[in-house]
């Protein structure tokens, strides 16, 4: 019983019971055993029973009019069918057979009646995820093979599909949609509902005739599937309109998904005459997201249909995000507006700068771009981007068409010891990318990409960030509406070193995230390697703005270098700067490789300790901020090695501090525990971080016996992680 109980613990109609109620439950289950081809029932036949499947594999199929079958699913273990006899002696609507040796479970109605009586809560849990999972997986499936299908209370047969296009129909909407708000409340995920009307197509109609404007509308429906993917729920409301429920996505990242629709739309040859002109199709769209825009489904519905109003309004040919986002223009389309233009306002440069905080914040792993034979800009705000990435401890990767220029090696070596991937053509892509951050870069047609990073780019789920100066002529925007820092600057660096002032008066982001310096020495280099490159050493700056951002930065570099150098301070060609970053690059090999030489394994930990005396001899050939910067790249990258967490403790210069520094990583693949509990277990004031890397102090003083203090430290970890 153990067994079966723990079996079912991990099924999803039971996700909601506790172990002593699916212990309850599995006692109302009785077994069934089938030999390969074994018919568990036909359609017409009288069905009370839930299956679950344990072992084995089941398909379920309808027969079609030539007396053929169709398939419409193969189930594994873990998987639940027949969910509706439960409520209703309905006759079964498909033939299931087993494909192999399977064994299943049956709750029969009786069972279930039974459940109900003695167990009320249980069974109200039960019924509520069976649904929710029978939503889910319909969801999935994409279309709908049969004409009618068993749906909601009382059982009645309600078709749900259009019969058009295969979409599902309006009275599927409305049953559904609750469900579908009520799984995202549920997972703590936002949802995204569009509204969508066709431009004029009573014209089309009017001009082609019904059957090419059929045509028309099941070309378009094509397109939602092949665009916005699996997930997406897509439903015909009535004749041209038609309604978009997207899980997952937030108001930005619909916007852009539906911004690449809207895009397809107005780009397919949707209606070709006899002479050869071609008439143009278009959409306007408006969605609004679950929860930011509105907090339940009424609100959600009528918010949508008011921005579709607006896109309508506004021009057509355009998606229009509740909330006041700029609306989202096809490329290619002839509306003037697809141009980049500056901020109309200080606020909607502050706020697309707000948004890109939260998305550093709140999004683990991007993969950063530029453009097409990347110049000093280009290279030195990708690698200044990635940098901010990594001081809040975010997983980064540039892609690079070719190997980069030897003129730019000491960026790349800044990369290297900064734990950030570079990627060129051929290599495989870092897995689960969930932004996408294009830097420089004027236009969608100069972005350097493979097809696997533009198939990346394209996914509805993954977030578009935007960095660029350039405006007018043939520009257009590339980001996701509300993440275009797209701004009049002397280079995108600038746009990445105002990002940074900005967040410095974060102070609740950078507590949180522990990041002491938001200029560190590499940060500032990349950036004014960019601005000093377009504009030559300060020639070019055509503004006062440009030259105080210029001088700030200018004079921040001096500063550091200053520190880090014997040689004047003073820089005046580019050929100098060089130098002195490929020197500053090999005091930072140094360090690394003296870090990470010293590794070994505690358990599932990954370990480098230095003692107060290991340390004096680093010190003296690195400075503090080169120790900083690398120890967390060695955490990460033990992290990566035991495949658990990365630990690097190492003590203060002494000429400035008498605490002991203590990082702790995780994983990549290890998500099953917040290091943030940590801090409470071992009791730590001086300490903070988030679930996947937490950084804390103590003084020499409480440590004693340094050796002995680590491994304790390190038993309490292990002891607390998940076994």
């Amino acid at each position: 019983m153990n067994d079966l109980a723990g079996f079912l613990s991990q099924v999803g109609i039971f996700s909601l019971l506790s172990a002593e109620e699916v212990a309850r439950v599995a006692g109302y289950l009785a077994p069934v055993e089938l030999q390969p081809g074994e018919v568990l029932f036909r359609e017409g036949d009288p069905g009370d029973n839930l299956y679950i499947i344990r072992t084995g594999q089941i398909r379920i199929g309808i027969r079609l009019p030539d007396g053929s079958e169709h398939r419409l699913a193969e189930l594994a273990s873990g998987d639940f069918f027949g969910e509706m006899s439960i409520f209703d002696h309905a006759p079964r609507s498909a033939t299931c057979r087993a494909l192999a040796a399977s064994s299943l479970l049956a709750l029969s109605r009786d069972a279930f009646s039974a459940i109900i009586a003695e167990h009320p809560r249980s069974a109200l849990s039960l019924m509520y995820r069976m649904l929710n999972v029978a939503t889910q997986r319909l969801r999935d499936t994409g279309e709908i093979a049969s004409d009618m299908v068993l749906w909601g209370e009382g059982a009645q047969k309600r078709a749900v599909t259009d019969e058009l296009t295969g979409a599902y129909n309006r009275r599927f909407l409305e049953d559904s949609l609750d469900g579908y708000v009520a799984e995202a409340a549920e997972k703590g995920r936002p949802l995204s509902l569009a509204m969508v009307d066709l431009d004029h197509f009573r014209e089309i109609n009017e001009r082609h005739g019904h059957e090419k404007a059929d045509g028309v509308i099941k070309a378009v429906v094509g397109l939602f599937r092949t665009l916005l993917g699996p997930s997406a729920v897509v439903a015909r409301y009535g004749g041209d309109e038609f309604v978009l429920i997207l899980p997952g996505l937030d108001i930005g990242a619909a916007a852009g998904a539906l911004g690449r629709v809207c895009a397809g739309i107005a780009g397919f040859d949707a209606l070709t005459v006899a002479d050869g002109t071609v008439t143009r199709v278009t959409a306007s769209m408006g969605v609004a997201s679950y929860p930011a825009d509105a907090p339940d489904v009424g609100r959600l519905r009528t918010t949508a249909d008011a921005a579709l109003y607006q896109a309508k309004e506004g021009g057509r040919n355009r998606v229009v995000p509740a909330g006041g986002g700029a609306a989202v223009l096809p490329l290619g389309s002839a509306a003037d507006a697809t141009v980049k233009t500056p901020p109309r306002s200080i606020k909607e440069k502050n706020d697309a700068i707000a948004n890109i905080i939260s998305a550093i914040t709140g999004r683990h792993r991007f993969l950063v771009l530029g453009h097409q034979s990347p110049d000093d800009d280009c290279i030195a705000s990708m690698v200044s981007f990635a940098l901010v990435l990594r001081l809040f401890a975010r997983q980064a990767a540039i892609y690079f068409g070719a190997e980069p220029h030897e003129h730019f090696r000491y960026l790349l070596d800044i990369c290297r010891f900064n734990g950030i991937r570079l990627v060129l053509p051929g290599a495989p892509l870092p897995a689960g990318i969930e932004a996408v951050v294009l830097c420089d870069t004027p236009k969608p047609a100069m972005i350097e990409a493979s097809e696997a990073v533009r198939e990346v780019a394209a996914r509805p789920e993954v977030l578009r960030i935007e960095i660029d100066h350039h405006f007018g002529a043939d520009s257009g925007y590339i980001g996701d509406p509300g993440y275009r820092l797209v701004a009049e600057a002397s280079s995108a660096s600038e746009l990445v070193g105002h990002l940074l002032m900005k967040l410095q008066h974060r102070r609740d982001v950078l507590e949180r995230f522990q990041v002491a310096d938001l200029f560190p020495r590499n940060v500032v280099l990349a950036i004014l390697t960019g601005i000093i490159g377009d504009s030559q050493m300060g020639k070019f700056l055509k503004t006062r703005r440009e030259r105080r951002y210029y001088e700030a930065f200018s004079g921040r570099f001096n500063e550091l270098l200053s520190r880090s150098t014997v040689k004047r301070s003073n820089f005046f060609t580019m050929d100098e700067v060089f130098s002195e970053l490929q020197k500053l690059s090999v005091s930072e090999e140094h360090c690394y490789e003296a870090l990470y030489a010293r590794r070994h394994t505690e358990g599932s930990i990954g370990v480098v300790a230095f003692s107060a005396a290991e340390m004096e001899p680093l010190y003296a050939t690195c400075d503090d901020e080169t120790v900083v910067t690398t120890s967390r790249s060695v955490a990460d990258q033990l992290a990566e090695d035991s495949g658990r967490l990365g630990l690097v403790v190492y003590h203060d210069n002494p000429a400035r501090s008498d605490l002991v520094q203590f990082r702790v990583r995780r994983a990549s693949k290890f998500k099953d525990y917040d290091l943030r509990n940590l801090l409470g277990l071992l009791g730590i004031a001086n300490g903070g971080g988030h679930e996947g890397a937490i950084g804390f102090r103590v003084p020499r003083s409480e440590i004693g016996d340094f050796d002995a203090y680590v491994e304790r430290l390190l038993a309490r970890i292990e002891e607390a992680l998940p076994k």
